[in-house]
């Protein structure tokens, strides 16, 4: 068995164990010395974390921590480091009210899902808003303009944004480089954990057609019992492999006092004495943060909604969270002997979970097997450092270069359903991952009078109503841009948007209350957009999206007296519903 690296060196160093030849990959460069006392903790309790960094998430990792706050708002979010306000952002989804504090040290501090700002910066930011008549803005003050000091009350801790409950999204971010940096390295960020991490599963892949493991041309999956430095896989298999191979694993942490289940610090992986694959959350890039659809086994994800940590690195990844892979994270088996293969997984406090499991390697004895499983595949086959075009009956494709992880043969279907205003696209299948989005193009085989405009490119994703992609329209074709491969189809929405008041009715007197609240809900392509006016004066209407929730703050735009409310909404095909009360106060 070898592990074998395509990279070239001008010194070589070559070590050999058992069968086994590598050649160390590149060295990381030195870890960076990170402060120890220059900031302090952004809550004045203790921390206890419900998210760590660079967790897999969904088409991203996690760049920060996730703190809770005993599942209540309104915890006080200090200052970590005396600094200038350098960015306020505001969206309905992400971070919802976030603040990001520039230091003079080098850092940017972020703070996320935030129920309000302080009084001088909300003030400010209300003051923006009403002056842009939206809720949903970006500003950038200037250096001199809003600074804070060391320890100041910035904010209050909420569940804005895309929060599934309370708590504060914290990050430590470089400033030259805006890359997201593990908040845990700085020792003044403290969370208690002397909690051992967890491996749950793993994988072994064939690599190519020739790979064969337990005399199959197919990927395996066992289950892990065990803890600490004494884990194993569940029934003691025995297994065999052949031939290349790769591995993946599934894994979680866990820290004193909380449940959550997060994500871990570093993954390491051998064979024998020799380490092929390595992985260590220190800093992070929005530019590739993408790039885990590639690291994990994503189709795996997408069946079964487990994530695995894969060890092959695809020609087409440019994450930089990798450190000592040798071979692209590849295995080669190629002995009659025994190897040991061994999982480290740690967390950021020093806390381990090992692995350890043997594999028989063998020489393949059925060349037969083999030779009947290289026939040619069906498709196109699509080089993944090239752009390509499809096209077929009425649909038409675009893909640049690179946006696939690694070359493969692609396949393009269509399924005829009656009634429908398209076939169903079948654009190979939701299990491949993209990274750069495409471009896709339907031409309807039918528009009905009037509904042009109301038309859409739909992706099918299981749910009673499929999902809105786009509805531009080139000539005869509706065009959108997409980073999913599936089904599609086109799709009509002529449904009007719903207005359900909360709290207020027409001629209600709304003195003993202090808000004015309003659902509104879309169930076709979505809330596009909506307008708020009282007396004929735009209203700050904060929007919580995932409550699908309006809400004003009473202010001096609120007449003693009659009022006129008004509130138009728009989804996302221009259907418009309208809704007004006259409000006494």
């Amino acid at each position: 068995m070898d592990i074998r690296l395509k990279y070239s060196f001008i010194f070589f160093l070559v070590f050999s164990v058992a069968g086994v030849v590598i050649v160390p990959g590149r060295i990381k460069a030195q870890q960076a010395n990170y402060p120890s006392d220059y900031f302090r903790s952004p809550l004045g309790i203790p921390l206890y974390l419900s998210g760590t960094f660079g967790e897999l998430r969904s088409n991203h990792f996690h760049s920060g921590i996730d703190i809770k706050t005993g599942g209540t708002e309104g915890k006080n979010v200090y200052a970590i480091a005396d600094g200038y306000v350098s960015r306020i952002k505001v969206s309905t989804g992400g971070y919802g009210k976030a603040l990001y504090i520039t230091h003079p040290n080098g850092y940017v501090s972020v703070y996320g899902h935030l129920q309000r700002y302080n009084d001088i910066l909300q003030e400010f930011v209300t003051s923006y808003q009403y002056q842009k008549e939206r809720f949903v803005v970006e500003i950038y003050p200037d250096k001199d303009q809003i600074k804070v000091k060391k320890g100041e009350v910035i904010a209050l801790s909420g569940n804005t944004g895309s929060s599934a409950g309370p708590h504060l999204h914290f990050e430590i971010r470089e400033e030259a480089t805006q890359h997201p940096v593990n908040p845990l390295l700085f020792e003044s960020i403290k969370v208690k954990d002397f909690y051992r991490p967890k491996i749950l599963e793993v994988a072994i892949y064939p690599v190519d057609r020739q790979s064969l493991i337990n005399g199959e041309n197919d990927t395996v999956f066992y289950r892990v019992a065990g803890w600490g430095d004494e884990h194993y896989l569940r029934t003691n298999p025995e297994v065999t492999v052949s031939g290349r191979v790769s591995f993946g694993i599934r894994t979680h942490d866990l820290m004193n006092d909380v449940p959550n289940k997060n994500g871990v610090y570093t993954i390491d992986m051998s064979v024998d004495t020799l380490q092929f694959f390595g992985l260590k959350m220190d800093e992070l890039s929005f530019s590739t943060t993408r790039y885990i659809n590639s690291l994990i086994d994503y189709g795996y994800y997408k069946k079964m909604k487990r994530r695995l940590v894969r060890t092959q690195v695809d020609t087409n990844n440019l994450l930089a969270t990798y450190r000592n892979v040798c071979a692209n994270g590849i295995v080669s088996f190629d002995d009659s002997l025994m190897h040991t293969v061994t999982c480290k997984v740690a967390d950021i406090h020093g806390n381990t979970a090992k692995l350890q499991f043997e594999v028989q390697s063998v020489l393949p004895n059925d060349p037969v097997l083999v030779t009947v499983k290289d026939s040619d595949p069906e498709g196109v086959y699509f080089d993944f450092t090239q752009p390509h075009k499809i096209s077929e009956g009425n649909i038409s494709l675009s893909f640049p270069a690179n946006a696939f992880y690694r070359s493969f043969y692609f396949m393009l279907d269509t399924d005829t359903v009656a009634g429908n205003y398209s076939p169903v696209y079948r654009v190979h299948n939701k299990f491949t991952p993209v990274q750069k989005a495409f471009t896709l193009k339907i031409k309807p085989e039918k528009i009905p009078e009037g509904w042009k405009d109301k038309m859409y490119i739909a992706y099918d994703n299981g749910n009673a109503i499929p999902a809105f992609i786009g509805a531009g329209w080139e000539k005869d074709y509706l065009k959108a841009k997409s980073r999913l491969l599936g089904n599609y189809l086109v799709a009509v929405d002529t449904v009007l948007p719903e207005i359900i008041p909360v709290n207020i009715a027409d001629g209600k007197d709304i003195s003993a209350q202090n808000t004015i609240k309003v659902k509104i809900k879309d169930g076709e392509t979505g809330i596009g957009s909506y307008r708020g006016t009282l007396n004929d004066q735009w209203i700050l209407m904060e929007y919580d999206a995932k409550k699908q929730l309006l809400t004003y703050t009473y202010d001096k735009r609120l007449e003693k007296g009659a009022n006129h409310l008004k509130l138009v909404v728009n989804d996302l095909l221009g259907n418009v519903t309208v809704y007004e009360a006259d409000l006494v106060y």
